[in-house]
């Protein structure tokens, strides 16, 4: 049986996800992530603002540019396993770090909220960065095809 030229390509666009991910990250990392309203003061914080008062954050656009050197790296030989288990513990912990980083801001807000009026607003950044992250991992569990 003849194997069609789609049936090669197919199963390998999903890996074009992963670099993908890591540009959205990238991109979304130095973009707004919340806004902030106090007593008639707005604060608008993008990636770069909250890792400059909590460290651990500037993994995430590490983990986006180990992720594009990953990717190079699987199309010059590195077996797929690895690639897919390297991708599937980057995006893991750069969803968490996204997650444990709004829910120490949403804990601080909150002594705020009884004693002034605050508000906040999740941005375009923080979403983008989470989608980012998901395409890394579709990338992953998409990626079945074996080099030829």
């Amino acid at each position: 049986m003849k194997q069609s030229k789609t049936d090669s390509i197919r199963p390998n666009l999903t890996i074009w996800l992963s670099p993908a991910g890591a540009i959205l990250i990238l991109i979304c990392f130095f973009l707004p992530w919340l806004e902030v309203s106090c007593s008639g003061k707005k604060i608008i914080g993008s990636g770069l603002f909250f890792a400059q008062k909590a460290a651990p954050l500037w993994l995430i656009p590490g983990f986006a540019v180990i992720v594009l050197l990953l990717f190079f790296w699987y199309r010059k030989g590195l077996p797929l396993g690895w690639f897919k288990v390297f991708l599937m513990t980057l995006a893991a912990l750069g969803i968490l770090m996204v997650v444990f980083t709004y829910i120490s801001i949403e804990q601080k807000l909150g002594g705020f909220l009884v004693k002034r009026i605050t508000s906040h607003e999740i941005k375009g950044g923080l979403i983008g960065t989470g989608i980012g992250f998901l395409l890394i991992i579709l990338s992953a569990l998409g990626s079945s095809a074996q080099k030829k």
